[in-house]
C-alpha cells in the first residue's frame, strides 16, 4: 500500500470501516511511514474531539489515541491469524485421523 491509497482509507480506519486484509495493509504501511502516521494523528485528533464535543465520548487520552487503535488493529489481525491456522491444523487433524481409520477399516 502507497501513501496515496493510506490517506484515502484515514477516515474509514477511524470508522471502523475497513475489511481485514485492507486493515492490516493499512497499518502496516502506517508503521513504517511517519508522514502517513502523522497525518492519521490530525485525522483521529480531530474526529475524537468532535465525538467528545457531540457527547458520543466521555473523556480521550489524546497521547495514546493513535497508538491504542495501531495496537489493537495489530492484535485483531495476529488473532486473525492464530484461528485461521488453527481451524487449518483441526482440519489437518481430522483428515489424517479419517484416512486412518479408513485404512483400518479396509485392509
Amino acid at each position: 500500500m502507497n501513501c496515496k491509497e493510506t490517506q484515502r482509507l484515514l477516515v474509514s480506519y477511524i470508522n471502523g470501516e475497513l475489511e481485514e486484509k485492507e486493515e492490516e495493509e493499512f497499518v502496516r504501511h502506517i508503521r513504517h511511514c511517519p508522514e502517513c502516521y502523522e497525518e492519521l494523528e490530525v485525522y483521529a485528533t480531530v474526529f475524537a474531539g468532535i465525538r467528545q464535543l457531540d457527547g458520543m465520548e466521555e473523556q480521550i487520552d489524546y497521547r495514546t489515541l493513535v497508538e491504542d487503535s495501531l495496537d489493537n488493529s495489530e492484535e485483531d489481525a495476529i488473532d486473525e491469524h492464530f484461528l485461521a491456522m488453527y481451524t487449518f491444523l483441526l482440519r489437518t487433524a481430522a483428515t489424517v485421523i479419517l484416512f486412518y481409520m479408513m485404512a483400518r477399516w479396509f485392509f
